[in-house]
């Protein structure tokens, strides 16, 4: 994890784009601490990092009006114009104007099979004193492996099956039904590492998983990954935004009360890291 305490996002460049970048290749979890929340600006640096792949999730303005479905995201950046997707339990009519808008969101990745962008960015825009969103950074636990153990899960893959969030979080049918349109199975090595060559694991427990070999190490394995000296914690002050590489990271949302669900918010982007140059990167290197 890094934090990179001295940017100021409203000045975003291509050498800053390249600079975040960087520290994300090598630490998986960038923190940048209380920047302006208009979202233009996060989206300008994600695009010149690499390119926004949920931008046809990023149906409100930044005040939670429903704008529809973008047919593509907006260049040039107009400062106080650009559309947001939602973390947030806050309603519009009856109707969550937001993803995951109910109770515990469990470990999860956005690479939900390995054509997905490998990369999230989300930033604290109101009503987030007091709450957390935790990351497990799996470099760190490949890192205090025995090479023994590493050595002996060099040919070990997973079989994964995700079908929607149904596993991981409680979400609105409506949204159910959305995330289940990609619905798909997958293989995956255990034994990753980023285009940059960092080292650490993909094991998503909660996508359906099946280990096709040692699956008697697959429940060690689990408690070797999910130590709390590999987590990191975040808590969110407005303005903050932390940036992650979901090949090897994942995170998480504690349960909080519906009502403090329902006032804070966060605005979330995903963009390809691995595979950002090449598509097929990260399934090239998982096709047996």
């Amino acid at each position: 994890m890094k934090f990179l305490n001295s940017l100021d996002i409203t000045k975003t460049d291509k050498a800053m784009a390249e600079f975040v970048l960087e520290h994300l290749h090598k630490h998986l979890i960038v923190v940048i601490p209380e920047q302006d929340t208009n979202p233009v600006f996060l989206s300008r640096l994600i695009h010149d990092m690499s390119r926004i792949a949920n931008f046809r999730q990023m149906v409100h303005d930044a005040d939670g009006n429903y704008k529809g479905n973008p047919a593509e995201y907006i260049d040039p950046w107009t400062v106080g114009t650009y559309p947001v997707q939602r973390v947030t339990g806050e309603k519009r009519d009856g109707n969550y104007t937001g993803i995951f808008p109910r109770g515990e969101l469990k470990w999860h990745a956005n690479l939900n099979g390995p054509t997905r962008a490998d990369g999230v960015g989300l930033q604290a825009i109101r009503g987030v004193k007091g709450t957390t969103t935790s990351w497990l950074d799996t470099s760190l636990a490949r890192a205090d492996m025995h090479s023994e153990t590493v050595k002996m899960l060099e040919d070990v893959w997973c079989d994964y099956r995700y079908e929607s969030a149904k596993n991981w979080a409680d979400t609105p049918e409506v949204q159910l039904k959305a995330m289940s349109r990609g619905n798909n199975s997958y293989r995956m090595r255990v034994l990753q590492e980023n285009v940059a060559g960092t080292k650490g694991f993909y094991f998503y427990t909660n996508n359906d998983l099946k280990m096709t070999s040692l699956p008697q190490i697959q429940e060690a394995l689990e408690d070797w990954l999910f130590d709390e000296q590999y987590m990191y914690h975040h808590h969110w002050r407005e303005g903050d935004i932390v940036l992650s590489d979901q090949l090897l990271t994942l995170h998480r949302r504690v349960p909080f009360p519906q009502e403090v669900l329902e006032q804070r918010l966060l605005h979330r982007w995903t963009f390809p890291i691995s595979n950002a140059k090449d598509p097929e990167w990260i399934l090239k290197r998982n096709i047996l």
